[in-house]
């Protein structure tokens, strides 16, 4: 039997993910981050990417918006504005607020909006990019 550790992720809306894994690569702020039990204490930022969760029985991957990760040895917390399972993203919806997002960045002026506009549009692009990777 594997060595296993708790994962839960969280966003404002729901917990999208709680069960006992094997092992997590989540996308940190430098690149993606490998985690298995007994993991050294760490806090880090993540950036939008692909968190892939495995399990004794299962291997599924979500996409995420980013946020944050608190790993200790027996357990891993992502706080995340958004994450979604890849096989629940609407491809079409995505390239919609990729579109949305580019029309907003193209028309923004510097400060606040840009920086809401540029991070919608990294947003839209991993959803698209993930979305089309596992549904192949």
């Amino acid at each position: 039997m594997a060595k296993t550790f708790t994962l839960e992720v969280v966003t404002p809306e729901r917990v999208v993910a709680s069960e006992e894994v094997t092992s997590l690569v989540i996308p940190a702020h430098e690149g993606y981050l490998g985690v298995l039990a007994g993991h050294a204490p760490m806090l880090c930022t993540l950036q939008p990417g692909e968190i892939a969760i495995k399990s004794e029985k299962r291997e599924s991957h979500l996409a995420t918006s980013g946020g944050f990760v608190e790993i200790t040895p027996k357990r891993v917390i992502v706080l995340s504005e958004s994450a979604e399972k890849i096989a629940d993203i609407d491809l079409a919806r995505a390239k919609e607020a990729r579109q949305r997002a580019a029309v907003r960045l193209h028309s923004a002026e510097k400060g606040t909006d840009r920086e809401r506009a540029e991070a919608a549009l990294k947003r839209a692009e991993n959803r698209i990019k993930l979305a089309e990777k596992y549904k192949k």
